[in-house]
């Protein structure tokens, strides 16, 4: 194993996803629904629509929170800080 120094002020790139959600321009208490196309479990949209808001929080300092939405067949997630 070979360890090299230590680094400071290396940015974290920005990832890139085939889906565009509106993680960045959120604001505290907004929420984004997201609409379950024909067929389509709530556990696999929840499964895909949760990490990806949990990543984008964990790297710039913000909090979501996802929920299925059973009623309405579809996900929806809050930015709650």
């Amino acid at each position: 194993m070979i360890i090299n120094k230590i680094e400071k002020d290396i940015k974290i790139p920005v990832v890139k996803s085939k889906f565009n959600y509106p993680w960045g321009e959120m604001e505290v208490n907004d929420s984004v629904f997201i609409a379950a196309e024909e067929g389509e479990s709530l556990f696999k949209l929840k499964r895909i629509v949760g990490p990806s808001a949990s990543y984008y929080g964990n790297v710039t300092g913000k909090k979501f929170k996802t929920m299925m939405m059973r009623e309405e067949n579809g996900i929806r997630t809050w930015r709650i800080e």
